[in-house]
């Protein structure tokens, strides 16, 4: 076959992949609906996604893109499939579905606002099953993301210091996920992949104090630690053959907490601002787009997202999961058994 040709199949085969997409805002599109300007719907209003060539606000918990477009990039889409919500009903788009909401755990205490949880969101792909809109080619030719990324921990990770109540709540969190997936897999989703755990210690609420200069570690990056131990242990013996866990805790930390300052990689480069946010609320508890009774801004924004990793006080800019994803994008391809 001529590399032309090769070319235009891999292009069909990237788009024979029917993407589900589940978890918290890492992967949200628009899900979490919008209301009146708050820390839950900030996501709305500027200056969320004034990077994007449109220069609005989608939802998405960035100045642009988040990890899930970058995935839908990767299977050769240009964005990550449409939101469950923001999609006609009982009609299931060709690109795939997103089912991700902003605050999003295995447990409902995990987000204020009670929006979702994994398991209600693989409910609703189960229904788009049961009712035919979700059909067996789907499945059988599916890939699924599960983006959960630590509001389960919210409360431990700042109080507690107890490696045992940390490792007891990381093996819950990661039971529910595995059961997450084997529910996925009974439904006929083919492919699964599960993100590992960011290093939470490296967020800019756990770098504040020291002016952004250092992680908090080991104390804040116990929980992901202690989680994507337990993670490898419940999918890898059982499930090798077609779940993957998707590396963030490396990935991040090849850019922002490096073991070595020689390792980091060509993509880490750009980065002038690596733990400090571009969006930062002049109150350490307040959060990017607060404003006052008049309507005057609470917080400031640098003039260059794509040289900071962090846009806001938890998530990556869109540069910053650009640059997660083109380590990771090879591992993914070679999971999926997909050369370009």
């Amino acid at each position: 076959m001529s590399k032309l040709s090769q070319s235009v199949f891999n292009k069909l085969l990237f788009n024979l992949c029917y993407p589900f997409l589940f978890g918290d805002s890492f992967a949200d599109t628009g899900n979490l609906a919008k209301s009146n300007l708050s820390r839950e719907s900030h996501q709305w209003y500027s200056p969320y996604g004034s990077s994007r060539l449109s220069g609005r606000p989608t939802g998405r918990f960035s100045d642009g893109f988040v990890q899930s477009d970058l995935v839908g990039r990767i299977l050769g889409r240009s964005e990550a499939p449409i939101a469950y919500r923001l999609r006609a009903k009982d009609y299931a788009e060709a690109s795939g579905v997103n089912f991700a909401v902003a605050g999003a755990g295995v447990y409902e205490a995990a987000a204020p606002h009670r929006a979702s949880t994994l398991a209600k969101q693989i409910y609703s792909v189960r229904k788009m099953v049961e009712g035919g809109t979700v059909t067996k080619w789907q499945l059988k030719n599916s890939v699924a993301l599960i983006a959960i990324s630590g509001n389960d921990y919210a409360g431990m990770s700042n109080t507690s210091t107890d490696g045992m109540q940390i490792l007891s709540l990381a093996g819950n969190v990661t039971g529910e996920i595995a059961k997450g997936v084997r529910r996925l897999q009974k439904l006929g989703v083919s492919m699964v992949f599960v993100n590992a755990l960011h290093p939470l210690g490296c967020t800019p609420p756990h770098t504040r104090a020291s002016n952004y200069t250092v992680c908090d570690s080991p104390k804040g990056n116990a929980p992901a630690y202690y989680h994507n131990q337990k993670l490898k242990e419940k999918l890898d013996p059982a499930h090798s053959d077609n779940v993957s866990v998707v590396d963030l805790y490396a990935a991040f930390s090849s850019i922002i907490n490096p073991s070595d300052s020689h390792t980091h990689p060509q993509v880490a480069k750009q980065f002038t601002h690596k733990l400090k946010p571009c969006c930062e609320s002049v109150d350490p508890s307040g959060y990017c787009g607060q404003v006052d009774e008049d309507g005057g801004a609470q917080y400031s924004v640098c003039s260059n997202p794509e040289k900071h990793f962090f846009w806001d006080d938890v998530h990556p800019t869109q540069a910053g999961w650009e640059a997660v994803m083109e380590q990771l994008e090879r591992d993914i391809k070679d999971f999926l058994d997909i050369s370009n």
